[in-house]
């Protein structure tokens, strides 16, 4: 009996890992949509980054192409944010300070427009503040009192403050698409039913 406990806690054990292991990032496929022109395409767009919690950041119908402003990830408390897809995904968002962008690109393809999505995110990092003192070692990132807690960084850590590219989330690129294909279909079915 103890044997099959132990080996269905290291069944779970390795479960549990696995699923946190780091994601292969394979480039979503562009959704190919027919039916609706590039002015549609790029406000269905527009309108599912927004719904998104994102900020366009730049909508350019000449180059079509439409790009966010960095969005920090959702916290586990967040429950209406939809930036995180996957256990992968929430657990770096909650573990540490993320942040996605988002661009789309347009282009027709023989009648069809064909959109192309790539979220790109990126990890804060924050260089250690040296110890002073024996003392000092409690305030090495934050003076903090029991009601509130603050960063406090000196001039030379925020000069070496950067965020660093982690990859791309796949996950995220193949729901934005799935979206704005959605989106789509719902303004073809409002212009059927005029």
């Amino acid at each position: 009996m103890k044997k099959s406990g132990l080996a269905v806690f290291m069944l779970l054990a390795a479960g549990i890992l696995s699923g946190c292991a780091k994601e292969q990032q394979i480039p979503s496929e562009p959704k190919c949509l027919s039916g609706i022109d590039i002015d549609s395409a790029m406000r269905a767009s527009e309108k599912v980054l927004v719904g998104m919690n994102f900020v366009i950041d730049k909508s350019d119908p000449e180059l079509l192409i439409i790009t966010t402003k960095p969005l920090i990830g959702g916290q586990f408390f967040e429950f209406w944010r939809k930036d995180n897809v996957g256990g992968y995904n929430s657990g770096i968002s909650n573990l540490h300070t993320i942040q996605r962008i988002v661009e789309l690109g347009l282009n027709e393809n023989q009648g069809q427009i064909c959109v192309t999505c790539k979220v790109a995110v990126e990890r804060l990092s924050i260089p250690e503040k040296e110890i002073d003192s024996t003392a000092g070692t409690h305030s090495i990132f934050s003076r903090s009192s029991e009601s509130r807690q603050s960063l406090t960084l000196n001039e030379e850590q925020e000069a070496q403050m950067e965020w660093i590219d982690i990859g791309r989330d796949s996950r995220l690129e193949t729901v934005i698409l799935n979206k704005i294909d959605k989106q789509i279909a719902k303004m073809l079915m409002k212009d059927k039913k005029k």
